[in-house]
């Protein structure tokens, strides 16, 4: 082949090559994670250390970048619209499933716009009394919010949030009502039922441990599927409400933009793996109040799915909406 033509090709084949070096040369700068919540609550300690774990496991460093508003959509969408070349990643807990129903008009399809690269843990979550609830237990609860509809008050982070649904489905699954009382944030909800002014809170472990230590919080019941290893003695909500089949797993993940290629989103989930898969990874989210659960994104995008058709009906017939 003459040498003009050669060089022709090569111009014309380097387009085509420039991807796949830049594939095999991943990561080369650094990397961001979103966080799409303010700075001290469960989802920045868990964006944050997956920040360094992820950083450290890749060799790069990967910067956490606080992008807080509207349940966590306004980061979410940050990161659906940043360029599918892996360099941003953010940190979601399953509210995000929760908004589509919440949320009047979301700015991005959870389905189509995203894509897993791992689930990383649980948040163990606690319904709690506190010192004005006269009630002894989970099941007197239920039976007081039968016979009383609405006497008992119920505090949450916000409307729309996993706890204030998960609330929501106890009350379909036993026929009772309680009433919701959102305030800004879980600190407000929790602080509310110390005082007295809620008898009920639904919260994370690492938000209501020291309180229930102290024995100002009565844990009730543990929201999840399973007994949780970071909550030693405490019963589920199916066991301890006398509700079988209710589970509330409240699990967090890391999502990229859709389009990512293949190679690179392996690399970024073998290193997400490293960063909880192990005991190292595991006894640092446990020091955190957060029980490492590795899953890879295929396991997360079916559990999108399945969380999807279970919260619709319950957020349609409690009537939950943000404008």
């Amino acid at each position: 082949m003459p040498i003009a033509r050669r060089s022709a090709l090569a111009l014309a084949l380097a387009p085509l090559a420039r991807p796949a070096l830049a594939q095999g040369d991943f990561p080369n700068r650094p990397l961001k994670m979103l966080i799409p919540f303010p700075p001290g609550g469960g989802s920045d300690i868990l964006g944050r250390l997956l920040a360094q774990r992820i950083g450290d496991a890749l060799g790069q460093p990967v910067v956490p970048e606080n992008r807080s508003g509207a349940g966590g959509n306004i980061g979410t969408e940050a990161a659906a619209k940043s360029p599918p070349d892996g360099y941003t990643l953010v940190t979601v807990f399953n509210t995000i499933v929760v908004n589509q129903f919440v949320y009047t008009k979301l700015p991005f399809d959870l389905h189509k716009d995203l894509t897993p690269v791992a689930k990383v843990a649980l948040a163990p979550t606690l319904i709690c009394g506190g010192p004005k609830l006269q009630a002894k237990d989970l099941r007197e609860v239920v039976a007081i919010s039968r016979d009383r509809p609405g006497l008992l008050n119920h505090g949450t982070p916000g409307l729309g949030t996993i706890t204030h649904v998960s609330c929501e489905l106890m009350d379909a699954m036993s026929g009772g009502k309680l009433t919701q009382v959102h305030y800004r944030g879980t600190g407000p909800a929790v602080t509310a039922c110390v005082s007295g002014e809620v008898e009920l809170v639904s919260a994370p472990l690492s938000a209501v441990e020291e309180l229930i230590k102290a024995g100002r919080l009565r844990a009730l019941g543990n929201v999840a599927a399973q007994d949780s290893p970071l909550m030693p003695g405490i019963p589920t909500v199916a066991v301890a409400a006398g509700l079988p089949g209710y589970a509330v797993d409240n699990w967090g993940a890391v999502l990229v933009p859709a389009g990512v290629p293949a190679p690179i989103l392996a690399k970024l989930q073998a290193a997400t793996r490293q960063a909880v898969d192990t005991p190292e990874g595991r006894a640092a989210l446990a020091a955190r109040g957060i029980e490492a659960s590795f899953a890879e994104g295929a396991t997360v995008t079916r559990m999108i799915a399945e969380d999807s058709a279970r919260w619709e009906p319950v957020i349609r017939k409690a009537g939950i909406k943000v404008e």
